[in-house]
């Protein structure tokens, strides 16, 4: 099987075992929901075609096997689902788009986003995974911090151009798709640049800009404000001050 494609039986035991897995968690059920058996019966998938999908999709890194005969989707798995219902919609249902989303804000942490939020980060990745001529089945993201990579321009650590303003003239879209998304990217860049923590209990990601031996000055990125929140190139003076002071020392 070629790693860029995944048929109709690869999409349903997708489906089934993000469904399974969502539906044993609320009922707290004893049944064995990621049993390969179970899946068959109540799919009407054979066992034989269930076994051999399930391989496919495990040699992927898009489910994993916990026992014999038992297995779990991954968060690269459900990440997949998701993105193909972005692309196009056809292959991947709605329900399961929703599932999805639930589980990704699980997995990523994402409890304080709403759901409007993490699905424009992830039409914003989409957008970035197809601008560099891949495919959402191609890329290895496990989590929220490898996944922003995929949406940001190499130019975002000069400072002297708005994070937001860069991020859309690189993917084609407004700045005001990506002020949507805008708190999610700043977790996603905490999660994936080192970080400075500040005497006021606030996180940011720090850049400096200008002459770096003579006059260079510090520039937020992403903050995480212990009032105020995410944001991306927050001009915060408290914030600032505590940057400044601490590279001055």
């Amino acid at each position: 099987m070629s790693i860029y494609y995944l048929d109709n039986y690869h999409i349903l035991l997708l489906h089934t075992l993000l469904f399974h897995l969502v539906k044993g968690k609320v009922r707290h059920c004893d049944k064995n929901l990621d049993s390969l058996y179970y899946i068959s019966m109540s799919t009407g998938m054979s066992i034989a075609t269930a076994y051999r999908k399930a391989l496919d999709l495990m040699n992927l890194g898009l489910i994993e096997r916990v026992s014999k005969g038992h297995y779990v989707i991954t968060t690269k798995g459900v990440l997949l689902l998701a993105l193909m219902y972005i692309g196009n919609g056809i292959s991947v249902n709605r329900d399961a788009f929703e599932l999805a989303i639930d589980k990704l804000r699980e997995d990523w942490d994402l409890e304080e986003f709403d759901r409007n939020e993490i699905i424009n980060y992830l039409k914003l990745l989409y957008k970035g995974i197809s601008k560099l001529g891949l495919s959402p089945l191609s890329i290895n993201i496990g989590s929220l911090g490898k996944s922003v990579y995929y949406i940001l321009p190499e130019n975002i650590s000069n400072g002297r151009i708005s994070l937001i303003h860069s991020i859309a003239e690189y993917l084609g879209v407004s700045e005001n798709e990506v002020r949507s998304a805008e708190r999610v990217i700043a977790k996603a860049l905490l999660d994936y640049l080192p970080s400075v923590r500040l005497k006021d209990g606030c996180r940011a990601v720090v850049t400096l800009t200008g002459d770096q031996s003579i006059k260079a000055s510090p520039t937020i990125l992403a903050i995480k404000c212990r009032i105020k929140g995410y944001s991306l190139n927050s001009d915060c003076p408290v914030a600032l001050s505590l940057i400044r002071r601490a590279f001055n020392e």
